[in-house]
């Protein structure tokens, strides 16, 4: 009797490691839908693997997902209504799920969609990771459709409303942290890269798609802290274009 249960439970793990091995096999995509204008998610768009018949649509949380695929390079679409259709190559592993991080402009068609692996390099390094950090309550976010509110005005305004001073000489203008007895320089950044600090004029309002004010150190996010325990803050623009 123990004999035939232990041979019955054996062919039970051998049929769920069988199935599980098989699950193996296929790759996942997963991933939200967001609006590059101000972050809020999108529903009803289409996402889709070429050379597949699975696809899935963005629900109200902007989510999506598509199981079943086979692992390899292949062309993710991306289609919403008749205004959009984007695509874009992706790698995809058996046995693993890939999130994407999906930023469209659907209103204007003025931004370039944006279609990259979350928590990624890439994804800390664009408007997908501005959305992210936006999340997390340090600092002062600026999005497109607060930008575009704000038309007119100069680079310099815009920061001395959030509260940075920003000093002025022959020919320069750099952005300070700090009090006025022991000021300190604001690292600046475009686009992920690290710019002089005194290029700031140089930037103006209408051609940034977010903006985000670090003023002091220990909210710089640890991807674009250039010196450990140091409380200048940070500067990080990002173009529309």
């Amino acid at each position: 009797m123990e004999r035939a249960r232990f041979t019955y439970l054996l062919f039970l793990a051998m049929l769920v490691t069988a199935a599980h091995a098989q699950r193996d096999t296929t790759a996942q995509l997963a991933g939200t839908v967001r609006s590059s204008i101000n972050g809020l998610p999108i529903s009803g768009v289409m996402v889709a693997v070429r050379g597949s018949r699975v696809f899935d649509v963005s629900d109200s949380a902007g989510s999506f997902t598509l199981v079943g695929l086979p692992g390899g390079r292949h062309t993710v679409r991306i289609v919403y209504g008749d205004s959009l259709s984007y695509e874009q190559e992706i790698d995809l592993k058996r046995g693993k799920t890939v999130t994407l991080s999906v930023l469209l402009d659907i209103a204007a068609v003025e931004l370039s969609p944006i279609v990259v692996e979350a928590r990624s390099w890439r994804a800390d390094r664009s408007l997908a990771g501005f959305y992210d950090r936006k999340k997390w309550g340090f600092g002062r976010f600026y999005t497109l459709a607060d930008l575009d509110r704000r038309r007119g005005l100069s680079l310099r305004t815009l920061l001395s409303e959030s509260g940075v001073r920003v000093q002025c000489g022959r020919g320069y203008c750099v952005p300070l942290s700090g009090g006025v007895v022991r000021p300190c320089v604001m690292s600046l950044y475009l686009d992920g890269m690290r710019l002089p600090a005194d290029e700031l004029e140089m930037i103006w309002v209408n051609e940034l798609a977010g903006v985000e004010v670090y003023k002091h150190g220990v909210e710089v996010p640890l991807e674009f802290q250039t010196t450990f325990g140091r409380d200048c803050g940070a500067l990080l623009l990002w173009s529309r274009y």
